[in-house]
Parts: C-alpha cells; structure tokens; sequence
C-alpha cells in the first residue's frame, strides 16, 4: 500500500514555476553582466578613440622641425655675429697725375701714370649687427656689419713720361722717363649695409678709410741721353687710403657664403725720395687709385 501521497497538479506547476523564475534570475544577471562588460568596452574603445584623435594634435605642438628646414630658414635670414673671410682677385690702375721737383737748380716735371693689372689677396673679419625689418611680414631686413680688411696689391709696374726741366733754361720741355714697380699693403676699417630677402643672393654696398704701406723698387728716372739721374732705386712711404665697395654675396648653407664684389680704392698722393746721382734728393708724388674685382668666402661663426 502506497503511504505516499500523490502530488497534486498544483503543486507541480508551483515548482515548475519557481524553476523558471530561477532560470529568468540567471538569464538576467548574465544579460546584465554582458551589457556591463560591453558598456565598459565600448567606454574603453571610446577613450582610445579619443586618445588617437588628440595624439596627432599633441603630436604637431611638439613635432621637431626638420634640420633642413631649420637650415633653409636660417640661410635666408638675417645672421648676427662674427664672420671671416678670403677674397682674391684683381686690380686695375687709373691714370693719375705724376710730379717730380729737386732743387738746386730748380727742376720740375710733370705727366701722367700708367699701371699694369696688378694681383689682389687678403682677409676680412667682420660682425653682422642686429638687422632691422623693412616689412611686416618680416621678409625683407637691413642688415648693417663693421669689418676690418687688409689686403695685397703687387707688383703694380707703373710707367710715365713726365715734360719738365730746370727752371730758368731752355729746356724746359724736356721728356723724361719714369718707371718703378710698387707692392701695396691695404689696411681698412668698413661699414657695409646688406639687404636680406626672401632669397639666397644677397646684395650690399659700403666703404671705410684706412691706411697703406707702399714699398716702391726698381725706380729709374731717365733723361733723353739715357742717363738714370737716381742712384736709390727703392723707397717705402705710408698714405692714408679710402674705398667705395659693391657687391653680391651667395648663401649656400647658414655659415658658408660665396660672394663677388667691386672696390674702387683710392691711395693718398704719396711723396717718394730718391736719392740722385748729384747728390740732391729728387720728390716723386703721385696718387694711386683702383678698380678692383674680388671674389671669395666668408664663415658665419
């Protein structure tokens, strides 16, 4: 005989119905614990996102220019500082006015020189000053520099035929010849004004004044019998010197420059004494004056 009681319908459903809600309970906590999950990785994907799109930004305020636009820029700009240079080139003579006097007796003659192209070598130490700005979109600048320069001209051969005689006589229309070769050593302080641009190629003018050692050799001065009426052939004198210069400089990188350049130099009348075959002393005076074509470098420091 069955002691046990039969399970009623009922009862059936109320455990069935207990089992699905256990299942629904489940099923909604893992529903919720995906969607955290999912809401948490969409959160992440998104502050990644975010992070990406700012690293750029971030990326161009601190990105490092390239070295090359660094150098392009500073070749095309205003320098500030000392600079030193080689130029080498040539040197042509003007004619000038040639004067010779000794006395007693009293003897003058006069005429005009003529000089042979003479070689040029030297060196120049210069400072670039603070440039000022021409525009407002600071494309064009002066650029104001001092630089001292000393240089060679040599060996300048000059010739002349100078008309004169004793005073008092008839031959005072007498040709004589006159030769003599001189080296030069120029010694001059200049300003000089650069005008910057947008380019490589930078024009400038200046002038400065100085000095000029010249040593003269080999002087003869020749009457018409062909007699040398100086037994010194050789003198040294100093003369005070001014120049006039032009030019155009070439930026190949923000320290090397290549340039040309112009010169008219002008050399004080310098007096010579020679001493005569007679034993009085002859004064030879005359001025030089040049047009010179350079050409060099130049190091930025």
């Amino acid at each position: 005989m069955d002691t046990n009681p039969p399970v009623t319908t009922q009862e059936n459903q109320t455990v069935n119905d207990a089992s699905s809600a256990s299942l629904n309970n489940s099923a909604s906590t893992v529903s919720a614990d995906t969607q955290v999950r999912a809401e948490g990785d969409a959160e992440n994907t998104s502050s990644q996102q975010d992070t990406a799109s700012q690293a750029p930004s971030q990326k161009e305020g601190n990105e490092i220019k390239n070295p090359k636009e660094i150098s392009k820029e500073e070749v095309l700009g205003p320098k500030t500082g000392i600079y030193f240079g080689i130029f080498g080139g040539a040197a042509f003579p003007m004619s000038n006015g040639i004067s010779a006097l000794n006395s007693p007796p009293l003897f003058s003659a006069g005429g005009k020189t003529h000089g042979d192209t003479a070689g040029v070598g030297g060196i120049q130490v210069g400072y670039n000053f603070s440039s000022y700005k021409l525009d407002s979109h600071g494309d064009y600048w002066l650029q104001p520099a001092a630089q001292f320069e000393a240089f060679y001209i040599g060996q300048e051969n000059i010739s002349s035929t100078l008309v004169g005689g004793v005073a008092g006589t008839t031959m005072t229309n007498t040709p004589y010849g006159f030769n003599s070769q001189l080296n030069m050593g120029i010694f001059v302080f200049d300003g000089v004004i650069r005008f910057v641009n947008p380019t490589k190629i930078v024009p400038y003018i200046g002038g400065g004044i100085g000095g000029a050692y010249l040593d003269s050799s080999g002087t003869n001065f020749i009457a018409p019998g062909g007699i040398n009426y100086l037994s010194g052939h050789s003198y040294s004198q100093g003369a005070f010197v001014g120049q006039g210069l032009a030019g155009v400089q070439y930026n190949f990188t923000d320290h090397w420059t290549a340039f040309i350049e112009y010169k008219i130099l002008w050399i004080k009348e310098t007096e010579f004494s020679y001493q005569m075959i007679n034993g009085n002393t002859m004064l030879i005076k005359y001025p030089q004056s040049f047009n010179m074509a350079l050409g060099g470098i130049r190091y930025n420091f």
